[in-house]
Formats: structure tokens, C-alpha cells, sequence
């Protein structure tokens, strides 16, 4: 499974533990060590993940070594650092501690302190290797969405990177208070905000006066609203006038940041200016057409590239069986199959539930020539895509009423 999937599982089980656990190290072993596996580490290899380790961190009275609960190693160095607490305490009571343990040790870059559902991620972005007061990340195991899986990916054992840990850090603080302070300026925009705009359209001339601000506020507010339907509305109008563009999932949008965010995502696609098709693009469709036709389902199909990911369909681009996402670090297919079909087709490959909005599985491979061994997974989605299209109705033969085809 993925680590979305592998989080969801534990997800299930923290909510079914949680009420029978007492104590800092029943909360290790039923809660911490799960999560620490599903990042991917190996917790029965001390050399990997060490428990109570001991550094140069302050003495106790008495003299006895103060120790953190947990150090995870990559490449024979420390490189996280987890402190554990019950599962019935307050995290932040204990920042403190984890600090002392940050920053006595240089290679470390990252500390977590944790009660076994919500994980606080500290770096130094204040100061080289003084903690900083406040996390940059929270991670809450019963309540995260598929965005807060993406943000913890890059602390897993496959692709944790000490060298870039801390842009990643400063990418995570500043995306936070940039969305917050768009979404609140939309809603209630600011003095300052007000006289931007109007010094930007030169609509008043002379003093721009508190009064003329406050006469302007409600219209401001009116424009950014007509602003955000007019861009959804065109958006709209542009899937229909161009059927070759995949048409948007349905979603419900609950601020205007995540409209102006949904619009923007949706007219991507409709700039084929941007797009470039790559030789891996070409060689991928090239090896998934030899695998269709292999099919007793004979049909044709082609492709549509994009600017987020290369669609593969059968004649209209709203009958796509495959989706090829290659710009990222990993590469991955995305398919209208269930995950779990999916996981069964694909054995030895990390499978994982896709996000909304793109498909309902998604399949991380390396290079082109895996396509070729991920043929009953192709062969399956072509031909359950080939069925629901013959089968869908016509004018001729128009679905029941009340009935949809999607």
C-alpha cells in the first residue's frame, strides 16, 4: 500500500486503541512505533531506529543522561528526533524537552514531539541548530487530509533529505500565511488592500481619505466576488467549447481561496501553449497502445497532454483510462479503478488511493519499462473504460430519468 493508505489503516486503529491506552509507553508501542512504520522505517533495526538515545544533552540532577525516545538514523547519522508523550497529554507541554535534545545534536534537523495522534515538526530556520519555538507542521493521525499526507511524504525514509529539509520547512510556513491572509482579504479586505486597488484602476482622484475607503469596501468585496464566478463561469464555458479538455470534478468549494484555486487548476489545461509533450509521455502512450491492442476490445485511442499530467483516452478525452503524472519526483499512472483492484493488479507496486478530483487509484512506477509490467492493470482499465463507454446511452437511448452518466 501507499502511505496515504498505510496512515488511513492506522488511522482506523489509533481511534479503535486510543481509549485502552495509559501511559507514555503504551503509547509507544500502540500508536508511535505504527506511525514511525508507515513512514517507513524500520523499528526492529536499532541502527535505524534507535530508542533512548543518549547524546550530549543536559544532565538530570544525579547526573543520569537525559535520553530521547526515539532517533531515526539515515546513513549512520541521527536525523529525527521523536519524543514521546502519553496519549493522554498535551504535546506542547513538552517542546521544551525536545529542544534540549535538538540542539545538542547538528545533524539532527528535525524534532518531533508527539502523543501518539498529533505529531508537532520543529526544524531551525530561526537560528542553525537551535530549535524553534513554534512547529512549522502539525500532523493530526485522526483527522488529516490527502495535502497533509503530500506535506509529510518527504520526512518517509524514501525521500527524508536533511539538505532540503529546511526549504521544504520555510515552502510549508509561508504557503500557510500566504493562503491565510488571500482567504481574509477576500472575505474582509483590509485599509491597506483598498487603497492598493484604488491607486492600481487611478479610480479617485485626489486624497484617498479613510471615508473614501470605507465607501469603496463593500464594492471591493463585490468585485472580488464577480471576479471568482466570472472566472469559474469561463472556465465552464471553455470545457464545453473545448471537449478534448478533461471536464473538472465536481467539488464543493467552501472559501473563495480554494475557488480561485480550483479555477486557476482548470484553465491549466486549457493553455496548450504551456504544454510540452515529453519523449517519456510519447514512449509511455507508444507501450500502452501495444497493450490495448492486445485486447479483444479493438478500439483506438489516443491522448491529450496537459499541463499537470498526460491523459490517455478512448477518442473523447472524458473517456480517459489513464492518467500519466511525471513532472513530480515520483512518477505515477492514475486510474478510474478502486484501489484496492488496483493493489491486486499491480503486485510490487506502491498503489494508493488517487485524490479528488483526478481518478480513484494511483500506481507510482520509476521508468517507461514498467509500463510493460503493469499490463493487467492497463488491459483492465481499457477495457472497463471501453464497456462503460459502449454501454452509456444516446440520444437514441436516453438513460432513465433521474439516472446520470458520468
Amino acid at each position: 500500500m501507499g502511505l496515504g493508505e498505510d496512515l488511513k489503516l492506522l488511522s482506523e486503529q489509533v481511534r479503535k486503541r486510543q481509549a485502552f491506552i495509559k501511559g507514555e509507553e503504551a503509547t509507544k508501542q500502540a500508536l508511535i512505533l505504527p506511525f514511525i512504520q508507515a513512514l517507513g522505517y524500520d523499528i526492529y533495526d536499532p541502527t535505524e531506529t534507535q530508542p533512548e538515545y543518549v547524546a550530549d544533552f543536559a544532565k538530570k540532577r544525579g547526573g543520569v543522561m537525559e535520553k530521547v525516545d526515539y532517533a531515526l538514523h539515515l546513513r549512520g547519522q541521527p536525523a529525527l528526533f521523536i519524543e514521546c508523550k502519553a496519549a493522554d497529554t498535551t504535546p506542547e507541554d513538552h517542546d521544551g524537552q525536545l529542544a534540549r535534545y535538538f540542539n545538542a545534536t547538528q545533524s539532527v534537523r528535525i524534532g518531533v514531539v508527539t502523543n501518539g495522534t498529533r505529531y508537532r515538526f520543529f526544524t531551525d530556520l530561526q537560528s542553525l541548530n537551535v530549535m524553534d519555538a513554534t512547529p512549522f507542521m502539525e500532523f493530526n493521525i485522526l483527522t488529516f487530509t490527502d495535502r497533509d499526507v503530500e506535506l509529510l511524504r518527504p520526512f518517509t525514509k524514501e525521500f527524508f533529505d536533511a539538505a532540503s529539509i529546511q526549504g521544504h520547512a520555510e515552502e510549508i510556513i509561508f504557503v500557510g500565511k500566504v493562503t491565510t491572509l488571500i482567504n481574509e482579504l477576500l472575505r474582509n479586505p483590509s485599509e491597506s488592500f483598498v487603497r492598493f486597488l484604488l491607486a492600481e484602476v487611478e479610480l479617485v482622484s485626489g486624497r484617498v481619505t479613510r471615508s473614501v475607503v470605507e465607501r469603496f469596501i463593500p464594492i471591493v468585496k463585490k468585485s472580488i466576488q464577480t471576479t471568482l464566478l466570472d472566472m469559474m463561469t469561463k472556465s465552464i464555458q471553455q470545457e464545453i467549447a473545448q471537449p478534448n479538455i478533461p471536464a473538472p470534478a465536481p467539488a464543493v468549494v467552501t472559501s473563495p481561496v480554494e475557488a480561485l484555486q480550483r479555477t486557476v487548476e482548470a484553465g491549466d489545461t486549457a493553455t496548450s501553449a504551456q504544454v510540452e509533450t515529453t519523449e517519456l509521455e510519447l514512449e509511455i502512450f507508444r507501450i500502452v497502445q501495444k497493450l490495448c491492442a492486445e485486447s479483444a476490445l479493438k478500439q483506438a485511442i489516443s491522448y491529450k497532454d496537459s499541463t499537470t499530467y498526460f491523459g490517455i483516452n478512448l477518442g473523447k478525452v472524458t473517456s480517459w483510462f489513464l492518467r500519466a503524472f511525471t513532472n513530480g519526483k515520483k512518477k505515477s499512472l492514475v486510474t478510474r479503478l478502486p484501489a484496492e483492484q488496483a493493489a491486486m493488479l499491480a503486485p510490487g507496486f506502491e498503489v494508493e488511493t488517487a485524490p479528488d478530483g483526478i481518478g480513484r487509484s494511483r500506481v507510482y512506477f520509476n521508468a517507461s519499462s514498467d509500463i510493460e509490467k503493469l499490463r493487467a492493470l492497463v488491459l483492465v482499465a481499457f477495457e472497463e473504460e471501453a464497456r462503460r463507454q459502449n454501454s452509456a446511452p444516446t440520444e437514441s437511448n436516453p438513460s432513465p430519468e433521474g439516472s446520470s452518466v458520468v
